[in-house]
C-alpha cells in the first residue's frame, strides 16, 4: 500500500515463548496508531521463506527474531539490503556468543559433555553469524544491547517485553475474580522452560524451612522443574501443573498469594526480561524476585514487589507468611505499574523507533 512502511518478521518455529513476546505481540503493537508514517507488519516461518522470498523486494524492514544462519537466511539477508530493506536481529537472550556457553550450560544444569556442547556451541554460533549480517539489533533491555554490541559491532535498540490484548482482558478478568487475601496462603513458582532447576536451588530450602512452620502454606509449580530434596517431603501441599497456554498461566498466577522468580545471579541472568513480574503484577500477585538487571529496574523493593538477595529468602519468606509484609498495597502498585508500562500502547513507540530506526540507538 502506497505511503505504509512494511515490515515482515521471521522466526523459526512459532512456540510458547519467545515468539508471542518478541513477533505476535510487536505485531499487535505496529497496528495501533503511533502517528507518523503508517506501518503494516506481518510474520512468516522457516517454512515460508519461499513465500518471503517472493515478496521480499516489497519489505521495507526484515527483522529475523532469534533464528539460526542458514545458507537460505544468508542470500535473503543480501537480497533484502540490495533491494533498501533494512534489515534487524531480534534477541531477548545472551544465545548469540560462544564465549558464554560454558556459563549458559552451568545456569540451565546442563551436563556440559560432548553432545551437548556440539548442540549448543552450534547454536549459539548460527545465531551469532546470522545477527553479524544484519544493520542493527533490537534486544529487551540495555544489559542485552551493550553485549549485543559487544559482540556484533551493531546499533541495538531496546524494546521492553510486553503483555498482549489476550493477556489483558484474561487479566482483568482474573482480577475481578480474585478473592480478598489478608495474608500468604499459596506461593507460585512458574517455569516455563526446563531449565530453571538451580535458580529454584536458592529458593528450596528456605521454602522447606517456611513450610514447615507453617502448615497451612501451599506451593504451586506451574511448567518443568525437578524441585530436589528440599521440598519433596511436603508432596500433599505441592500442586504441580503442566506447560500451559499463556491465557491459562495468567488465571494460575493469579491464583497464588506470592509469585517468586529466585535466579542466578550472572551475565546470562542478568540478560534476561522481567516478564515474570508483569505477568504476576497484572493479576494483582506481588512478586519477590532475584535482583538481577531488569527486576532492579522494574521492581522498587517493597514499593511494587520485592527484590530478596540469595541469603535473604528465608527471612522475606517468613515475613510474608506471618503477614508483616504490605502485600495488598505492593500487589496494587505493581499493577498500576504493569499497565502504565507493559502494554502495547505503551510500547508502540519504542517499536516504531526499532523498525524505522527514528531515534538514536540505545
Amino acid at each position: 500500500m502506497p505511503g505504509t512502511h512494511s515490515v515482515a518478521y521471521v522466526y523459526e518455529v512459532p512456540d510458547t515463548s519467545t515468539f508471542r513476546y518478541r513477533v505476535f505481540n510487536m505485531i499487535e503493537a505496529l497496528e495501533l496508531e503511533g502517528g507518523g508514517e503508517r506501518i503494516s507488519a506481518t510474520w512468516f516461518t522457516r517454512a515460508e521463506l519461499p513465500i518471503l522470498e517472493r515478496l521480499i523486494g516489497d519489505v521495507d524492514t526484515l527483522i529475523i527474531c532469534r533464528t539460526r544462519y542458514s545458507a537460505r537466511l544468508d542470500s535473503l539477508v543480501l537480497r533484502a539490503r540490495a533491494a533498501g530493506c533494512r534489515v534487524l536481529f531480534d534477541v531477548d537472550d545472551l544465545i548469540f556468543d560462544t564465549r558464554y556457553v560454558s556459563l549458559i550450560l552451568e545456569t540451565l544444569d546442563r551436563n556440559p559433555g560432548e553432545a551437548m556442547l556440539d548442540e549448543w556451541f552450534a547454536t549459539v554460533s548460527r545465531l551469532g553469524a546470522l545477527l553479524r549480517l544484519c544493520d542493527g539489533a533490537i534486544s529487551t533491555n540495555d544489559f542485552l544491547s551493550a553485549r549485543i554490541e559487544d559482540y556484533a559491532q551493531l546499533p541495538t535498540w531496546v524494546v521492553p517485553n510486553f503483555l498482549n490484548a489476550l493477556q489483558l482482558d484474561r487479566s482483568a478478568e482474573v482480577r475481578r475474580n480474585r478473592r480478598a487475601s489478608t495474608g500468604v496462603t499459596s506461593i507460585g513458582y512458574f517455569s516455563g522452560t526446563p531449565t530453571h532447576n538451580r535458580d529454584f536451588e536458592l529458593v528450596s530450602t528456605a521454602l522447606a524451612r517456611v513450610m514447615t512452620r507453617h502448615t497451612d502454606l501451599r506451593l504451586t509449580i506451574v511448567g518443568f522443574l525437578d524441585i530436589g530434596p528440599a521440598i519433596r517431603g511436603f508432596a500433599d501441599r505441592i500442586d504441580t501443573l503442566p506447560l500451559t497456554d499463556f491465557l491459562t498461566l495468567q488465571t494460575l498466577i493469579g491464583s497464588a498469594s506470592l509469585n517468586i522468580v529466585p535466579l542466578l545471579t550472572n551475565v546470562f541472568s542478568n540478560s534476561k526480561s522481567e516478564l515474570k513480574y508483569f505477568e504476576a503484577a497484572v493479576v494483582g500477585t506481588p512478586t519477590m524476585a532475584s535482583p538481577t538487571y531488569t527486576f532492579r529496574l522494574a521492581i522498587e523493593d517493597g514499593v511494587n514487589g520485592y527484590l530478596v538477595d540469595a541469603y535473604d529468602w528465608e527471612d522475606r519468606l517468613e515475613q510474608a507468611a506471618r503477614g508483616e509484609l504490605d502485600l495488598a498495597g505492593v500487589a496494587e502498585r505493581g499493577l498500576e505499574h504493569a499497565l502504565r508500562w507493559y502494554t502495547p500502547a505503551a510500547q508502540v513507540g519504542a517499536v516504531r523507533n526499532a523498525v524505522l530506526g527514528t531515534r538514536a540507538p540505545g
